[in-house]
């Protein structure tokens, strides 16, 4: 039985306006740390050159990244438990910062190894912070628009993130790219800490005093861990050989593909402004169908791939995977109880990386860059065992409330 007596924080709910400023604070903060942890591929032939190493040794830099966040995130997240979470983000942040000009100033290449494993570290304390933090300054009428504005810094990241990096590496050097974002999130940190407002830390009642019985939301929580880590996996198994699905399984000219993969990701900054009033308004009911249509769309790419559909099921694609994250995320906070939010949070975090670890392996295995159609086949395949563990945890979260 639950010790908690309501799923969003009694604090926000005495302050019902929407908090826009603070959510494009943390919506900006969100867009340096993605962009951040990806931006090696955009800079791989200047960090080739000038930490003398290989491509090889450029990807494990983000490898090196990912994984520190699987290991790191649920230990970090939960020693800061006791702490205000509006300083726990914006430490995470300064150290974010403070790793970021470490790799700028590297001198070789072990050295830039060790200086990504730090930002890993604050990259995973962030993110498990930052959507609890976020919740906790939210009425729960606005939930979802809430989340999905922080979420969009992500998305955002993807769009534009990489092509700034490249272009200031392009302009004045790679070094630079990581200087930038250091600057930004060190200021970002000091806004932070001066300007949001303090949240409280997680109620952690003594020994004697903890019920007897498991936290109820541990089940759903626990299942949309999973669902993470299978969507994580499905996404990137193609997404990872979506050139050669597109020109080769579709037969699109190669000119333009550019213009196909810029609709694709337009597609999901809808999905994510989309999702924000659904998540408010219809938050079961649009996760299950976010999934079920992500299903059909690779369903589609799969068998349907040469056809004009493809054109509809590569948008479709794009728009699911940006509404996904902050509907799952709204659903996640109103299930999980005061106890177990930020534990519920890493947890995502956690099993979303294992998926991105894995899906590229995985989508190799069952064609790759020569039949791509096949990592569509297992996306899909995927896509519905994630719809099956959602709605398996949204069952679990409504006995839990009854």
């Amino acid at each position: 039985m639950s010790t908690s007596t309501a799923s969003i924080p009694t604090t926000a709910t005495s302050a019902p306006r929407f908090p826009v400023g603070a959510l494009l604070l943390l919506s900006l903060a969100v867009f340096v740390t993605v962009t951040a942890e990806s931006l090696p591929a955009g800079l791989l032939p200047e960090m080739v050159t000038g930490l003398q190493t290989d491509p090889l040794g450029v990807g494990l830099l983000i490898s090196v990244w990912a994984l520190t966040v699987i290991v790191t995130s649920i230990p970090l997240a939960r020693l800061t438990a006791r702490f205000d979470r509006r300083l726990v983000a914006a430490g995470a942040l300064a150290g974010f910062a403070l790793a970021n000009m470490a790799t700028a100033l590297a001198p070789t290449y072990e050295v830039a190894v060790a200086t990504r494993i730090a930002g890993g570290v604050a990259h995973g304390l962030f993110w498990a912070i930052v959507i609890v933090y976020a919740t906790s300054l939210l009425a729960p009428s606005h939930l979802g628009r809430g989340l999905a504005l922080v979420t969009a810094g992500g998305t955002v990241a993807t769009l534009a993130g990489l092509p700034a990096g490249a272009l200031i590496a392009q302009l004045l050097s790679w070094r630079w790219s990581f200087g930038v974002l250091a600057g930004v999130a060190l200021a970002l940190a000091a806004v932070i800490a001066l300007r949001l407002p303090r949240r409280a830390p997680e109620a952690v009642l003594p020994r004697a005093e903890r019920p007897a019985g498991a936290d109820a939301s541990l089940r759903p929580i626990v299942l949309f861990a999973a669902a993470a880590l299978v969507f994580a996996l499905g996404q990137f198994a193609t997404f990872t050989y979506v050139r050669p699905l597109l020109e080769v399984s579709a037969g699109a000219p190669e000119a333009q593909v550019p213009l196909l993969l810029f609709g694709y990701g337009a597609a999901g900054l809808v999905g994510v402004v989309v999702a924000g009033p659904l998540a408010d308004r219809w938050p079961r009911g649009s996760l299950v169908a976010v999934l079920a249509s992500l299903a059909v769309a690779f369903g589609i790419l799969s068998f349907a791939a040469d056809t004009p559909l493809m054109y509809v099921a590569l948008a479709a694609w794009g728009f699911t995977i940006g509404a996904y994250f902050p509907l799952q995320q709204s659903m996640l906070m109103r299930i999980a109880t005061d106890r177990t939010r930020t534990l519920a949070s890493a947890g995502v975090v956690v099993t979303f990386n294992v998926g991105i670890a894995a899906g590229p392996w995985l989508g190799d295995l069952v064609g790759g860059a020569d039949r791509p159609t096949g990592a569509t086949a297992l996306s899909g395949g995927a896509v519905l065992v994630a719809l099956a563990l959602v709605i398996a945890a949204l069952a679990a979260g409504t006995r839990r409330r009854a």
